[in-house]
């Protein structure tokens, strides 16, 4: 986008005429800061395909005020000269001039402000920078110029190199030329293994590239494509030229047709001579010891027997193969036996195989879930006999538990007359050096108590309440008889003896009570000045409280 008032140029101005002059530098004041003045629109740069219409834009936008008079396009020439191509008028129409006539037409003919114009089928000569003017009043000509490039897309071709011979070394495999402008870029697409080279030239209005790919021909080469590819900014895709190799080569000959043995009177017995190569190979046949047998056809890389093998039939034949590249040769010994040979029907052998395979299966299926319940039953019953031995192991105890609380409830209601007076005799004596019933306890006889107290809950708390309720009616000993700490025990119990009850009759008090302590006593001795419990099999503690544990 450009802005520039035709013709105001430093030196151009000084070779002006005073008219020109004058009005020169009234376009300077009008486009100068303060002034109004238009603006021409248009693109630097344009491309077009060879071949294609381009639209050349050029608008011009006027402040309030102007007017445009016309447009003229020039074309810039190598020499510095403009040549005028077309002329827009707002009042005569279009003019085009030159080679351009026919070619050119304008593209907003009611609209004076859109110079722009189209250039039908464009072609490489058209290239160039043009130059768009217009003419306005009163504010005079405005240029912008633009520049035109034509692509021009490549013709690509592809040339297959000279023959390829398996063995040879490195060989021409095909080439690639395109030329367009600007150069097109080749590149090569292929599985086979090989390298490319690749020149570019340069001409007056295009440049062309040519690539060439390179291999070491080898028989897996053959048939496999190769491919060119060609890309251009003229193309709205990539072009590919495929190119399919033929490499030349003779495979190894072998004869095949006699593995399966033959005898005397087989039909239709066969030889194949078996090679491969490109071109296709000739073959002939032959026998080493002696001619070919009567009566055989020889047809492409087959030799047939018309008639039924004889005993004479037998030999080493030979096979030649020949295809312009080499020849090559393979020989087969035929051997003819008296008899057929039996065969051995492989489809009846392997369903036998399999069906008998089967059946074994099945057996050891069987066998195996015979021995998995047997195993089964037999722990299901080991399993009973354990839990009815540990049901009558567990009635056993309850029994032997059961017997044991009742001998134990019955020893300790034995004993409760020794409890009660035990208890009477501490509240009589008043201890002072600690010594009361619970002095009496035994080790042995706690430690039995510590094992079976669960067990006896029942009976002791039982006993308790008896013996709760018989110490209420038997303590009668008052407090005012006890007697100082220093006495001995048996002085104690001997006073106790002695001292009558106020609540019972003369003479009844000692016979009542002297039983209990009498019958208490002889649990226990006496050592050191305290009473202990004599060993017992029934494990009964009495501490000083009353309490049986």
């Amino acid at each position: 986008m450009e802005k520039v008032p035709a013709g105001m140029g430093p030196l151009h101005g000084a070779l002006l005429p005073p008219i020109s002059v004058t009005v020169s530098l009234l376009i300077l004041l009008l486009c100068a800061p303060g002034g109004r003045c238009g603006v021409v629109h248009t693109e630097k740069s344009m491309t077009a395909v060879l071949g294609t219409d381009v639209t050349m834009p050029c608008y011009y936008q006027a402040e309030a005020g102007e007017k445009v008079a016309q447009v003229v396009w020039l074309k810039k020439g190598a020499n510095g000269q403009n040549m005028e191509i077309a002329l827009l008028n707002t009042e005569y129409g279009a003019n085009i001039f030159g080679a351009y006539e026919g070619r050119i037409k304008e593209k907003a003919p009611l609209d004076p402000a859109d110079g722009g114009i189209v250039l039908r089928n464009a072609v490489q000569p058209d290239e160039g920078t043009y130059l768009c003017r217009v003419n306005t009043f009163p504010a005079g000509n405005f240029d912008a110029e633009l520049e035109l490039k034509v692509l021009v897309p490549p013709l690509p071709t592809l040339g297959p190199g000279p023959p390829l011979t398996e063995g040879e070394g490195k060989s021409l495999a095909a080439s690639c030329t395109a030329e367009g402008n600007p150069a097109p870029t080749l590149t090569w697409e292929t599985d086979v293994e090989g390298t490319n080279t690749t020149q570019k030239y340069e001409h007056p209005r295009s440049s062309s590239v040519t690539s060439e790919f390179y291999v070491v021909p080898t028989r897996r080469m053959n048939g496999k494509p190769l491919t060119c590819v060609v890309s251009h900014p003229g193309f709205q895709q990539e072009k590919r030229i495929t190119h399919v190799l033929q490499v030349r080569y003779l495979a190894e000959v072998s004869v095949q047709g006699h593995e399966d043995g033959w005898f005397v009177g087989k039909e239709g017995a066969t030889l194949q001579c078996q090679a491969g190569g490109n071109p296709a190979p000739k073959y002939e046949w032959s026998r080493l010891n002696g001619s070919l047998p009567a009566e055989v056809r020889m047809e492409g890389n087959t030799l047939q027997f018309l008639r039924a093998l004889g005993a004479e039939d037998a030999g080493e034949y030979a096979c030649r193969a020949s295809n312009g590249i080499g020849t090559k040769s393979s020989t087969a010994i035929v051997s003819i036996a008296e008899h057929q040979a039996t065969k051995i029907d492989l489809v009846s052998v392997s369903l036998g195989s399999v069906g008998i395979l089967t059946a074994v299966l099945l057996v050891v299926l069987v066998i195996t879930l015979l021995l998995v319940n047997r195993h089964h039953k037999r722990q299901t019953k080991q399993l009973s006999e354990k839990i009815e031995e540990l049901s009558t192991l567990s009635r056993e105890a309850s029994r032997r538990r059961l017997n044991s609380t009742t001998a134990s409830t019955d020893t300790r209601l034995q004993l409760t007359p020794l409890f009660i007076r035990c208890t009477q005799l501490e509240e009589a004596m008043h201890l002072r050096s600690g010594m009361h019933c619970d002095s009496l306890r035994d080790p042995s006889i706690s430690s039995m108590m510590g094992e079976e107290a669960d067990r006896r809950s029942y009976s002791t708390l039982t006993t308790l309440k008896e013996t709760e309720t018989q110490t209420e009616l038997l303590s009668t000993v008052p407090d005012e008889e006890v007697k100082e700490d220093g006495e001995e025990p048996e002085q104690v119990e001997q006073s106790l003896e002695k001292e009558p009850n106020p609540t019972e009759p003369d003479g009844m008090v000692g016979v009542a009570n002297q039983p209990f302590i009498k019958q208490g006593m002889a649990h226990f001795y006496q050592e050191n000045g305290t009473l202990r419990a004599k060993p017992s099999a029934n494990g009964i503690y009495i501490n000083g409280r009353g309490h049986l544990v």
